[in-house]
């Protein structure tokens, strides 16, 4: 099972970081999760603003923090 963790950054200065307590069956359906919920993210903020995302599917939910730093 795959754990979820979303950063998605609007214009470069408004970051929003989503943890998902849903564990997903592989590693594509938890990227396909990622573009999801950018999308949604996205669709609050004004049209035409700059957005990115980065998004980190893990085996072990443990080995990711905030913003994908290893945990101590």
């Amino acid at each position: 099972m795959f754990h979820l963790v979303v950063v998605v950054c609007m214009a470069g200065n408004a970051c929003e970081r989503i943890p998902v307590p849903v564990p997903y069956p592989s590693e594509a359906r938890c990227a396909g999760q990622a573009a999801i919920l950018a999308g949604i993210v996205r669709g609050h903020h004004r049209p035409g603003r700059a957005f990115r995302y980065e998004y980190t599917c893990t085996a072990n939910p443990k080995a990711v923090t905030a913003w994908g730093e290893a945990a101590r």
